[in-house]
């Protein structure tokens, strides 16, 4: 199954979306899609969205305010977890750089 199934799947069984729908999995599709690109550029790198990482978790959990109209909220209520995930992000990329020699 490729990431893009997985995280329909998932984020299908999250938002309880039971009914087969071409047209609401392309709308999930793209909430999936903004959700990535949103969490790429918010902590400046590009995820793999793995399985139970906290960027796949943040990422669905946005998608779920996405969906429900709310994302104007998303930032407020996720202020801890976005921030320690771009602390992480920061740390990781200063030790592969002190790795790499610069």
């Amino acid at each position: 199954m490729s990431l893009a199934d997985d995280l329909l799947v998932e984020i299908k069984d999250r938002l309880q979306v039971t009914w087969e729908d071409d047209g609401t999995d392309r709308q999930l599709s793209r909430l999936i899609t903004r959700g990535q690109a949103y969490m790429n550029e918010m902590c400046g790198t590009t995820f793999a969205f793995e399985n139970g990482s906290p960027e796949r978790e943040l990422m669905m959990e946005r998608c779920r305010y996405d969906w429900n109209n709310a994302l104007d909220e998303f930032e407020d209520n996720f202020k801890k977890e976005l921030s320690r995930l771009i602390l992480q992000v920061a740390v990781d990329d200063h030790v592969k750089g002190d790795a790499n020699g610069d």
